[in-house]
């Protein structure tokens, strides 16, 4: 079908009628997806990279996903909550055994994360702030998640806390910083039976020697 005003048809009119396809434009989920891609192969994440992959503006991906800083901490709790809530979920039982062994299999989940140890390697100490800051993007999420799993045990009449559930899930989120992180320091690698120990005797309900 050609237009009424002559036989080149505009783009406009191709499109309009269906017989050009118009690139789709990419969306904000396109763009998580990708920064996603990225961590999760070890790759550095550069906005202008990603915008030109896009085929977007700085600016519109910006306004999709905040700035770099907040792109990457998106992702990466995006990785760590379903660490968590899978961990949690496969963990049999209920109460303190329950609690134990789906901590300990995201702790061994966590260490074993190849792109979260190249993010250590490659982002240095940012990656450590990022991870562990008190009001970070990342390390009040992480203990939110915690609180509502042992608070889930606790309501269900399974598990008797030696402490309030808030201050046993910051509890765990320091040890594991301590033995998974390392503070960063490269030269280290990640101790989680060490934690796991730890978190153990932390846990344990009172009056309970074991």
């Amino acid at each position: 079908m050609t237009s009424a005003t002559g036989a080149h048809p505009t783009p406009a009119y191709l499109a309009a009628t269906g017989e050009r396809k118009t690139p789709s434009r990419a969306t904000p989920a396109e763009a998580f997806a990708a920064a996603r891609h990225r961590f999760l192969h070890g790759e550095r994440l550069d906005m202008g990279e990603l915008a030109t992959e896009l085929r977007v503006s700085r600016t519109t991906l910006y306004r999709w996903t905040g700035d770099r800083d907040r792109l990457l901490a998106d992702v990466v709790w995006f990785e760590l909550h379903r660490l968590v809530e899978n961990a949690i979920a496969a963990a049999p039982g209920s109460g303190l055994p329950r609690l134990r062994q789906g901590i300990e299999w995201f702790l061994d989940a966590t260490a074993q994360a190849a792109p979260l140890r190249a993010l250590l390697a490659t982002e240095g100490e940012r990656a450590v702030r990022m991870l562990t800051a008190p009001n970070g993007p990342i390390r009040p999420r992480l203990v939110g998640l915690l609180t509502d799993a042992i608070e889930q045990e606790v309501t269900e009449g399974n598990y008797r806390p030696p402490a309030p559930p808030a201050t046993l899930a910051d509890g765990i989120v320091a040890l594991g910083e301590r033995y998974l992180h390392n503070g960063g320091d490269p030269t280290l690698n990640p101790d989680p039976a060490t934690a796991h120990t730890v978190i153990a005797l932390l846990l344990r309900e009172e009056g309970i020697s074991g």
